[in-house]
């Protein structure tokens, strides 16, 4: 039998058995997360409408495994179930302090994108004109959120001028002048629909580096499943010097646009833009930045100061 309790569970309303996990070869953390995954299972706490609280599921932790949580401190096992909100791996899902527990199928459908790895080299190019017409649905609220940084801002992303991973999606610019001369900030913003393969695609946001002093990687997410961004995002963030922005969205919304069937750009009604990690200031070699410009038909002060939508125009 297969220890880790979220293979054999099902997130339904069906009546199958479910089969009760042996904790004996667990750690004491997938103690506690796999006995709450069969006891939210079996109570049917499946959605955020029909929670349990933290001590209900520590006291049926105890009458149904009392071998391993009889002598089982309080504190830590509610910090463990804490901590499973946050796991990846795990489709326990909390809404906030004391809002109770349950199975979020949500989550299965995160997890699911999170671990799919398409052969990008077989993707054909209509796949990847699929993907780029439900990318353009994000760039309205993404190019509005520029502009309200500060930032004159642009979609771009139709431009090919910078080669393989050298075009963002978003661009901004911040024309600054100083006593000695004019100078730009340019930031950029490379944009997915989902988490699905995003240990590849956030090198295209580190790519932009080379000539943008802020550079971002966002994506959309359902809301109820926020707790579930993995980790090691912010690590790849921290590493190699770029933002990252989550485009938060109801779970509704967010299931028409990655099947393809949301007909209408997002709007601000739609989205909470949220900034888990601010991208640093890089310094760029103007030569970089002019390259880049140039790219964006920008050849002379006039046509910098006439690019793109302005913050005053919102």
């Amino acid at each position: 039998m297969n220890n880790e309790y979220t293979d054999i569970q099902q997130i339904n309303n069906t009546e199958e058995i479910i089969e009760k996990p042996d904790l004996s070869q667990l750690t004491a953390y997938q103690k506690v997360k796999v006995a709450c995954e069969y006891i939210l299972n079996i109570n049917k706490k499946l959605d955020s409408t029909n929670t349990l609280p933290s001590n209900d599921l520590f006291n049926k932790a105890k009458e149904e495994f009392p071998e391993q949580f009889q002598t089982f401190a309080k504190n830590t096992f509610l910090q463990y179930l804490s901590n499973t909100v946050k796991d990846t791996e795990s489709l326990i899902n909390c809404l906030g302090k004391k809002k109770g527990y349950y199975l979020s199928s949500t989550a299965k459908t995160v997890e699911e994108l999170a671990e799919f790895s398409p052969d990008t080299s077989t993707n054909s190019e209509e796949t990847r004109a699929i993907r780029r017409q439900k990318e353009s649905l994000l760039y309205s609220v993404l190019e509005s959120w520029l502009i309200a940084q500060g930032y004159q801002s642009s979609d771009v992303s139709s431009s090919r001028a910078l080669g393989k991973w050298g075009n963002p999606d978003l661009a901004g610019i911040n024309a600054m002048d100083n006593f000695n001369g004019l100078s730009l900030e340019i930031v950029t913003i490379e944009a997915k629909t989902s988490l699905e393969n995003w240990e590849q695609w956030i090198f295209e946001a580190v790519s932009h580096r080379r000539f943008a002093n802020r550079s971002y990687f966002a994506f959309a997410h359902p809301e109820e499943a926020i707790s579930k961004i993995p980790q090691d995002i912010r690590y790849y963030a921290e590493l190699y010097n770029i933002g990252v922005l989550v485009l938060s969205l109801d779970n509704g919304i967010f299931q028409k646009l990655i099947e393809g069937n949301l007909q209408n750009p997002l709007d601000s009604e739609d989205v909470e833009i949220v900034e888990i990690y601010s991208a640093p200031y890089n310094f760029v070699q103007p030569k970089y930045q002019i390259k880049f410009c140039n790219a964006l038909r920008i050849t002379s002060i006039k046509e910098l100061y006439q690019w793109g939508k302005l913050p005053l125009e919102g």
